[in-house]
């Protein structure tokens, strides 16, 4: 698409003046979109090619095309002064397809803005800059964020919204997993051997202190993880008639998610999809970066540990020593060198024991050897008590089928039951009541919806009430 409607677009970027014309649309993209932005102002041609001459002075350190290759893109007269370089690179971001311009009717001025792709790329640019200019878990709270509002709206723009941040939740923890791994590539080219060691004492002391300890701690997703399943949670409550709105508005908004819902049911299929992205970034990201780092960490330990032990004194100089003259001598001389060493190490023979004949040398210590390999003798005592724990466990333990049982026994032929309406005479009712929902949620027969005005209060628990019926029953 950008060859075919602009074919010279990436031409800006590979002149040779590319990092000062890059400089430039980043200041333009920040005078619009940045945290600064005024957008009741609009740029014309004076003041972008201000703009342009300010991010031109303040550059450090100020951008020298000597020695850089490509294309130099500009005339001589273009290079006269700053004012008009910034009008030629105005005309040249336009020309290939960076800017466009629009005209204001009520200023009677040419506005200058970025056009559809052309803002794409410059907010690729602006992050490359920036990698690090982001809160800590920002998709996930934000996933969250839209999730809540959607409750209290019921605006479907916020549901989407979620769905969109919780798509791109992994890549809070995958940028975290690429800067480990790239840190990690760039040991072994860094100036270890002279034992220049500065640049990982101050990412551990300023960096990983200050970003990347709270990122360690495993709660801190696992919290936004936990709110956002107990948002989707109120969400499946809703009755089916409020779901069935919610679907006919989500079909006209994104007819992407009725094609891929089964039997139409969009709300419920985009909440378990929202669920299992964050689950899994969590699950399987947050261990990664654990990895990640403890690599890099590990790889600095072991060429810190080298270091120090060829700077030591004693056998480690020696070795130093030795290795640097090797190093230095022409390859013919190493390796006439190393010949003759190879064929002085040649008779030396390495013998191991045979492990059947390392026995103990001592009685005692056979006869204490023999007497902890002895498998102790269970009582019955021991049994009983093991006998009676096994049955306290199994006398209370019921199965979500149970307690659908239980329930659709419970409803008389109704197809419907309250939680209030349960009795709680026995353990096994007590137990019954106490997972009734959660049982009920489980299984494809049965629906559940939460009863906000009218309180539960029996013997055993008080709280909200909530509604079990045969899915199909008795209402849409």
């Amino acid at each position: 698409m950008v060859d075919s409607v602009y074919p010279q677009f990436f031409r800006p970027l590979t002149l040779k003046r590319r990092r000062l014309i890059a400089a430039c649309i980043r200041a333009f993209y920040a005078r619009l979109y940045g945290s600064h932005a005024d957008y009741r102002s609009i740029l014309g041609r004076e003041d972008l090619r201000d703009l342009f001459v300010q991010t031109m002075q303040s550059a450090t350190p100020p951008a020298d095309p000597a020695g850089e290759d490509g294309e130099d893109g500009f005339t001589a007269g273009d290079l006269a002064d700053d004012q008009k370089l910034a009008s030629a690179i105005v005309r040249l971001l336009v020309g290939d397809g960076w800017l466009e311009t629009a005209e204001d009717r009520v200023r009677l001025v040419t506005a200058y803005r970025f056009t559809r792709i052309g803002k794409i790329f410059a907010q690729a640019l602006t992050l490359a800059d920036r990698p690090r200019e982001r809160t800590r878990q920002r998709n996930m709270r934000s996933c969250k964020n839209a999730l809540s509002a959607f409750i209290e709206r019921r605006d479907v723009e916020d549901l989407l919204d979620a769905y969109e941040y919780a798509d791109r939740v992994i890549a809070d923890l995958s940028e975290d997993i690429e800067l480990f791994y790239d840190l990690a590539r760039k040991i072994l080219l860094d100036a270890h051997v002279q034992g220049n060691w500065d640049g990982f004492i101050e990412f551990v002391e300023r960096r990983f202190r200050d970003e990347f300890s709270p990122r360690l701690v495993y709660d801190n997703a696992e919290r936004h993880r936990l709110d956002i399943g107990a948002l989707i949670e109120r969400l499946n409550e809703l009755s089916a008639a409020e779901m069935q709105a919610i679907d006919d508005d989500l079909a006209n908004h994104a007819a992407w998610a009725a094609q891929a819902a089964p039997d139409g049911a969009i709300l419920r299929w985009m909440l378990d999809r929202i669920d299992e992205m964050v689950t899994a970034a969590c699950r399987t990201k947050q261990p990664e970066l654990f990895r990640a780092m403890e690599s890099y960490v590990r790889r600095h330990v072991v060429l810190l540990s080298q270091s120090l032990y060829m700077g030591a004194s004693g056998s480690g100089a020696a070795l130093s020593t030795l290795i640097r003259c090797l190093g230095e001598m022409p390859e013919r001389e190493q390796g006439a060198w190393l010949e003759r060493q190879g064929a002085a190490l040649t008779p030396v023979s390495v013998a191991l024991y045979d492990p059947a004949a390392v026995q103990p040398r001592k009685a005692n210590e056979r006869n204490r050897a023999q007497a902890v390999s002895i498998v102790p003798e269970i009582t019955r005592e021991e049994r009983l008590r093991q006998f009676m724990r096994q049955a306290e466990e199994r006398a209370f333990s019921l199965s979500h089928q149970d307690v659908v049982d239980y329930l659709l026994g419970s409803m008389r032929g109704t197809g419907a039951l309250r939680l209030s309406e349960l009795p709680v005479g026995d353990a096994i009712q007590a137990l019954s009541l106490l997972r009734a929902v959660e049982a009920a949620r489980d299984h494809e027969g049965l629906e559940v919806a939460r009863l906000d005005a009218e309180p539960l209060d029996n013997a055993i628990m008080s709280g909200t009430d909530y509604a079990i019926r045969r899915r199909y029953i008795g209402h849409g």
